[in-house]
């Protein structure tokens, strides 16, 4: 089985503060909270890299990382389980749908006309390849939040 490459990549969004000091918004970068990283801080555009069928861009003006993050861990978990999926983010509700067809999932974005057709063993590591993704934004931009509770747990999250 021919394995796509697939990947993530998060683009800070420049008029978003967080991305430079946190803690000029009066905030510990150790304490935040699931609520900050979701609904708050850390604004992205996404990047999808589907090698076979292109990219795919996600450009809103409020799209924290980590919504976008438990989208896909949720479209995870419905696909495993019913073999479909429709999952939105929080706040822009742009939408990705996902359909299990045998051995592979076929994935639909509400913000693009490309469809990913990726096998099942690929589809399952996307919430990782996202959790990878988003982590390395954070930590660069916020050394310190590498010692974050929240952040640290997300691997048993995704």
């Amino acid at each position: 089985m021919r394995l796509t490459m697939f990947s993530i990549e998060f683009l800070p969004r420049a008029e978003d503060g967080s991305w430079r000091s946190i803690e000029e918004l009066g905030k510990n970068p150790r304490e935040l909270t699931v609520d900050d990283f979701t609904f708050r801080h850390f604004v992205t555009d996404v990047l999808i890299h589907d090698q076979q069928a292109g990219d795919i861009a996600l450009v809103t003006p409020g799209l924290p990382i980590i919504d976008f993050l438990l989208m896909l861990v949720q479209m995870k978990r419905e696909v495993l389980a019913t073999g479909e999926s429709t999952v939105e983010t929080s706040q822009t509700q742009d939408s990705i749908h996902a359909v299990r067809r045998g051995d592979s999932v076929q994935i639909h974005y509400g913000f693009s006309d490309i469809v990913s057709d990726i096998p099942l063993e690929l589809f399952q590591e996307i919430p990782r390849i996202g959790l990878r993704a988003a982590l390395q934004v954070l930590h660069s931009a916020c050394a310190e939040l590498r010692s974050n509770g929240y952040l640290q747990g997300l691997s048993r999250v995704v």
